[in-house]
């Protein structure tokens, strides 16, 4: 009388490796993306704050000396490394390796002038960018200043 043979057959233990393998594949798939999503979170939190951080800048410039602000509006376009007028700040667009001091972004104000009801009104519009393994993003922020010459 032949006993029969018990344990695992050389197929089930291939399907369960092979489902262990999917199993494992799809956590550690889900969590690359949940932190490169919780980079992207951070980056876009800190770009907004760039953006938010120049327009209240330039509006204290325009607060404290209305004339040299509007002096300095008449540049179309700044290229903000940090918030002054002078170096490391630039007045012209932004090369792709012009970075906020100490950072991955790049922040760059366009300025332009009207006159609205007699007075001078600066648009500006403020676009801090930076790149990641996802590509180049960009947030954008406009405010309106009015000053007076």
């Amino acid at each position: 009388m032949i006993k029969p043979q018990k344990g695992q057959s050389l197929f089930e233990v291939v399907v369960a490796i092979a489902v262990s393998a999917l199993i494992i594949t799809a956590i550690v798939s889900m969590a690359s993306n949940s932190i490169q999503n919780s980079s992207y979170s951070r980056d876009k939190t800190l770009a907004s704050n760039y953006v938010q951080q120049a327009n209240e800048w330039l509006r204290q410039e325009r607060d404290s000396n209305s004339a040299t602000f509007i002096t300095k509006a008449a540049i179309p376009t700044w290229c903000f490394r940090s918030l002054s007028w002078i170096l490391p700040s630039l007045p012209r667009a932004c090369a792709s390796d012009e970075y906020i001091t100490g950072t991955k972004f790049i922040r760059q104000s366009g300025l332009s002038i009207s006159l609205v009801n007699g007075k001078n009104v600066v648009r500006v519009n403020t676009t801090v960018s930076w790149t990641d393994s996802k590509g180049l993003h960009q947030i954008t922020g406009s405010t309106d200043l009015s000053a007076t010459q």
